[in-house]
């Protein structure tokens, strides 16, 4: 089985994206000012971790379809 995670950095650049791009879904009407309204589960955001032959993708996308590439390619 594999495991993937981020590094402090990577959830830091997530919180600060998330809050700050510009996403058609989010809304004031559930009085959660400035978050996204997805469904009662949430589901927001998706994160995805492709492992290549060097290194691995990491990227996280909004429900919206904006994505943040948080990969580190230095270290590939």
């Amino acid at each position: 089985m594999n495991t993937f995670s981020l590094t402090d950095d990577q959830v830091i650049k997530v919180e600060k994206w998330r809050k700050e791009h510009e996403c058609k879904l989010r809304t004031d009407e559930h009085g959660i000012e400035g978050e996204s309204y997805v469904g009662a589960i949430g589901g927001a955001l998706t994160y995805y971790f492709t492992p290549t032959g060097i290194g691995t993708s990491e990227v996280v996308k909004c429900a919206c379809g904006e994505k943040l590439d948080l990969t580190d390619y230095d270290l590939w």
